[in-house]
């Protein structure tokens, strides 16, 4: 299947051409987007802490929690493949794409930050089905949690201590910092600090 190059691209049209490739792509606006190669070590561990840690509570509410190549609608022309999604819909095992992606994470990548906090969050919150979005920096002891409260509002919870814990009852799960960054030697978040009579205190 090729597309004409100034043609959008639907999202049925986009996972029926992407299951032929060899590479990674992501439909953004009906356009296809070729997306990075490759991931530093602390990504790809983090991610899979992730999936490791909210695989097995998830499963118990009838959830399957998976990594990178579940595709995520949004609306009629956008794709994206989170590194992380908890999908609490039908089990289809032939689906493409997750039935009811209740949460989803990126673990910012260099260069994907930007894109990560601005684009890819507006898209999410779009989302009718998604509840809760997290943003995990890898290098970094940082988690950024958007949840979608019972009113439709989304609320922001940061957490930076390896000793905190990040309640999801949405999905039947409870996240330790400490199993997010297992194995990692994560720097602790810069915090800011005031500035009295021009001397930092």
């Amino acid at each position: 299947m090729a597309f004409p190059e100034y043609e959008a691209v639907s999202t049925d049209d986009f996972l029926r051409w992407i299951g032929t490739q060899s590479d990674r792509f992501e439909l953004v606006d009906g356009r296809i987007i070729r997306m990075m190669a490759g991931a530093k070590q602390s990504h790809n561990v983090v991610t899979a802490n992730l999936v490791a840690t909210l695989l097995p509570q998830a499963r118990k509410g009838g959830c399957r929690t998976t990594s990178s190549d579940t595709a995520v609608r949004i609306g009629q022309n956008t794709v994206r493949y989170p590194d992380v999604v908890v999908d609490c819909g039908p089990s289809d095992p032939n689906a493409l794409d997750a039935s009811r992606p209740t949460t989803v994470v990126e673990v910012s990548s260099p260069g994907t930050s930007a894109i990560d906090a601005t684009d890819k969050l507006d898209e999410y919150q779009a989302h009718g089905g998604i509840s809760l979005i997290m943003f995990v920096d890898p290098d970094v002891i940082s988690a950024k949690l958007y949840r979608r409260d019972e009113r439709g509002m989304w609320q922001v919870e940061k957490y930076d201590d390896l000793d905190e814990i990040i309640e999801l009852p949405e999905i039947g799960a409870t996240l330790p910092l400490s199993e997010i960054y297992a194995s990692l030697y994560p720097a602790p978040r810069p915090r800011l600090r005031l500035v009295e009579d021009g001397k930092p205190a």
